[in-house]
């Protein structure tokens, strides 16, 4: 081998050497690192997200006060008054406030709200984000704060709530009559008299602003308001009218006073009726005292200013009863401007009308042209007859019974005269005891002119059809109908104490024979008292 090759494997040995020693080298570093702690893989704990709570706003629009000021600055020699509109702060506010408010929640939403009042021993929860209050003011000045706390989808509350103050001044009640509860006056024309017997049901409605609930009692006072009457608010339950009776009420003029007062003594303005400052409404009113065991009822108003009618049944009373043995009660119209006796309209509450029946032991009740009220004061009529009350009731005027007529019992009706017309001579038979009928039996005396009524009675127990027209075979005119139809129902079952008499014909115009008296006088002394 030559000197040249042996130099070559020599460094090609060494080579290798050196590469073997440099791989062993690398292997002993990298297992050092990986022995060691790697800042760079090192594994770090979470700190976690902390829940950032919600945020709580609120917004009171209120209307500002205005104040107008004036100053005066010169112009040269001259003054000038100088107005100016100042608007003032919230110094005082109602007791009704209208609140909203809101939430932000940078990490979540707002799923509600607790909101309390300084007077409220817990808070309310609610997902509103606005409402009305009423404050309960207990003086006339007081503050009141509130304050709402918005919550989150995390469950965290607001822990700073927002917050509001509200100094109140407590608001006077206010008080009005019930809508048509007091009778009215012609327009223009307020010098009429409303009458009354000694039975008269006032009806107001009391408010205030600082929530109707706040409103504790009604003071009232008949005639002198030096000493007032107090109605207090009792069980929550403020009453909203009071009747008048024979206690309080005497023969004669009276005027009757009435205010409202709340739960810190304010008091609302004094009405009363009647109101001489009220061009609406009649300006006298006068009681009278039951007269009698008879009531004549007068439901004709457009006989009511000659009282040619009316006259008929007078006459006839004051002849079986004396001048002091019955009483008239007229009810006036409400239709039209110029109604007849509108001060006189039929009361407002049934009770009314209930009482001024039960004053007496019997009731005559006429009506003919014009609109009669039997169906506005059936459910009275009803309530006089069941408790022992006994009524004849004359209309003279195509009108179809209602639901309200129990207190008789009429199938149906039809028209006796379909042409409106019907002769004067015709008989209308009476039907009660063979005894009598024929001194009872009344006839036409004038020509009715307007539609009356034909009447089918019910079958029940206790009624009757006691007047029925003569049969066209006998009549001395010619008549507009066929047999013999019913225009009067006896109703008096057993099972309620009063009874009723109802004839479809005015009866003022049956004086064909000059016996109105005795039919009157039979219904009233005979078929009443039995």
């Amino acid at each position: 081998m030559t000197d040249n090759k042996k130099v070559w494997l020599y460094k090609k040995m060494k080579k290798r050497q050196i590469k073997i020693l440099f791989m062993f080298l690398i292997f002993i570093i990298l297992m050092w690192v990986l022995s060691c702690d790697n800042p760079f893989l090192k594994d770090k704990k979470s700190e976690g997200y902390e829940n950032q709570k919600p945020e709580t706003y609120l917004f009171l629009h209120f209307k500002s006060d205005t104040l107008m000021v004036q100053d005066t600055v010169m112009q040269g020699n001259t003054p000038v008054l100088i107005e100016d509109t100042v608007i003032t702060s919230l110094d005082t506010t109602a007791s009704k406030q209208t609140i909203h408010w809101w939430g932000e929640d940078q990490d979540g939403e707002v799923v509600g709200y607790y909101y309390k009042w300084n007077y409220q021993d817990s808070p309310t929860f609610t997902t509103d984000e606005y409402a009305t209050f009423y404050v309960p003011i207990r003086q006339q000045y007081d503050v009141f704060e509130f304050e709402v706390y918005a919550l989150d989808n995390d469950s965290a509350l607001d822990p700073v709530p927002a917050r509001l103050s509200f100094p109140v001044f407590n608001s006077k009640p206010a008080i009005t009559f019930r809508n048509k509860s007091n009778p009215q006056a012609n327009p223009d024309n307020p010098n009429g008299i409303s009458y009354t017997f000694t039975t008269r049901t006032f009806v107001w409605d009391a408010l205030d602003p600082d929530g109707n609930e706040t409103v504790m009692a009604i003071l009232w006072a008949l005639d002198d308001t030096t000493e007032w009457n107090i109605i207090d608010r009792t069980h929550g339950v403020l009453p909203d009218f009071i009747t008048l009776t024979n206690e309080h009420l005497t023969e004669g003029y009276h005027q009757f006073f009435v205010k409202a007062q709340d739960i810190a003594g304010a008091e609302s303005q004094t009405i009363m009726f009647p109101d001489p400052k009220d061009n609406n409404v009649p300006n006298f009113w006068y009681v009278q005292e039951p007269r009698g065991s008879v009531l004549l009822i007068d439901d004709f108003a457009q006989d009511q200013i000659s009282k040619g009618t009316q006259k008929v049944y007078t006459d006839v009373l004051t002849e079986l009863y004396g001048e002091n043995g019955f009483s008239v009660w007229e009810i006036g119209s409400t239709f039209g401007d110029n109604a007849i006796n509108r001060e006189n309209a039929l009361p407002y509450t049934a009770s009314d009308i209930v009482a001024n029946m039960s004053y007496f032991d019997k009731v005559v009740w006429f009506s003919h042209l014009g609109r009669p009220h039997i169906s506005e004061a059936g459910l009275s009529i009803t309530k006089y007859v069941k408790n022992g009350g006994n009524i004849f009731i004359s209309n003279g005027n195509e009108q179809i019974p209602d639901t309200t007529w129990t207190f008789t019992s009429i199938d149906s009706v039809y028209r006796l005269n379909p042409s409106g017309r019907l002769l004067p001579g015709v008989k209308v038979m009476a039907n009660f005891d063979e005894s009598v009928d024929d001194e009872l039996t009344l006839e036409l005396g004038q020509l009715i002119g307007n539609r009356v009524s034909a009447l089918v009675s019910g079958k029940e127990e206790g009624v009757a059809s006691v007047f029925n027209m003569e049969h066209p075979d006998s009549a001395d005119v010619v008549v507009p109908y066929n047999g013999t139809p019913c225009v009067a129902v006896h109703y008096a079952p057993s099972y309620i104490e009063g009874q009723s008499i109802y004839f479809s014909l005015p009866l003022h115009y049956c004086y064909g024979r000059n016996n109105i008296k005795q039919v009157l006088e039979y219904i009233l002394n005979e078929v009443f008292e039995n």
